[in-house]
C-alpha cells in the first residue's frame, strides 16, 4: 500500500465509525436536528470519500463492485497480508 492509499482508507474508516457513532446517538435522540445535520453532512463526506478511494484503489466491498466488471479485479494484485509484508521488506 501506498502512503496516500493508507491516508485514503484511513479518512474511510474514520467516517465510517463517526457514522455509526451518529447512528447510535440518533436511536435515542431522534429528533436532535444537530446530530442529524452532523450525520447527513458525515455521510455526504463517507460517499465522497469511498468514491474518491475506489477511482484510484478499486471496490472497498463486493456491494461496490461495477456491474459491467467481467472479473474479479482485486484478484490481480497482492492480497492485505502480502501489502503488509511489502511494508515490512527488509524484517
Amino acid at each position: 500500500m501506498t502512503r496516500n492509499n493508507d491516508v485514503m482508507l484511513n479518512q474511510v474508516m474514520q467516517l465510517s465509525f463517526k457514522l455509526y457513532d451518529l447512528q447510535l446517538y440518533l436511536d435515542t435522540h431522534p429528533t436532535e436536528n444537530s446530530a442529524l445535520q452532523e450525520y447527513n453532512n458525515t455521510l455526504n463526506k463517507y460517499k465522497a470519500s469511498v468514491e474518491h478511494y475506489e477511482k484510484l484503489y478499486g471496490p472497498l466491498n463486493v456491494i461496490n463492485i461495477n456491474e459491467s466488471q467481467k472479473e474479479w479485479m482485486w484478484t490481480k494484485g497482492p492480497w492485505p497480508w502480502e501489502k503488509q509484508n511489502e511494508k515490512d521488506g527488509d524484517k
